[in-house]
């Protein structure tokens, strides 16, 4: 890949990540402003690990491989950009799969499809106009994991964001504030 394409792709990554977690965390039951269920605690290996199981799914549906699969922590956010005061985190990530064009609007509907048969609510499922990209998002209402799957803009392949909600540390983690970021162990499969 050449230095201008992953500068693209780091934008439109980091860019993406920025709105998904803005949306999960302003919103969602995991909100740290203004709702009335007490935030979870969870460890972010539980976290991870679900987040990895539905991320790994999304691949097999495509019959493609993750590449550059990564994940992180950060502090919750409030509707307004302000951070939680009260340690809790999220957790989001990140990978691509390389995917021929013509191929992009039916693997986004396998990838649909196969989301709906295990039950997630579709928040998104979009072609663009002239059938060249697309994308399709869903939510996991019993583990609050939102993911988000759409052509890239060279269209040579697909973006996949994920982000969960927000959780309290459980004692002996601080991932709201430590730079908790690695690669999950691959999986059959699987490029990171």
């Amino acid at each position: 890949m050449t230095f201008l394409r992953q500068k693209v792709w780091r934008r439109t990554a980091a860019f993406s990540v920025v709105l998904i977690l803005a949306a999960s965390c302003a919103d969602g039951a995991g909100s740290p402003l203004g709702k009335d269920e007490p935030l979870q605690t969870k460890p972010v290996a539980e976290v991870a690990a679900q987040a990895d199981d539905r991320v790994q799914a999304a691949a097999a549906a495509a019959g493609a491989s993750l590449e550059n699969w990564r994940v992180n922590t950060a502090p919750c956010m409030g509707r307004f950009g302000e951070i939680a005061d009260n340690g809790s985190w999220d957790l989001a990530g990140f990978a691509r799969m390389w995917i021929d064009p013509e191929e992009q609007i039916s693997t986004l509907g396998r990838i649909r499809d196969m989301w709906q048969q295990q039950g997630y609510e579709i928040t998104e499922d979009h072609v663009f106009d002239d059938d060249t990209g697309g994308s399709v998002s869903m939510r996991d209402s019993e583990t609050d994991i939102t993911m988000s799957i759409s052509t890239n803009k060279s269209r040579d392949g697909l973006a996949l964001i994920l982000a969960s909600a927000c959780y309290l540390p459980v004692e002996g983690e601080d991932p709201a504030n430590n730079d908790t970021s690695w690669v999950p162990t691959p999986t059959a499969g699987s490029t990171v």
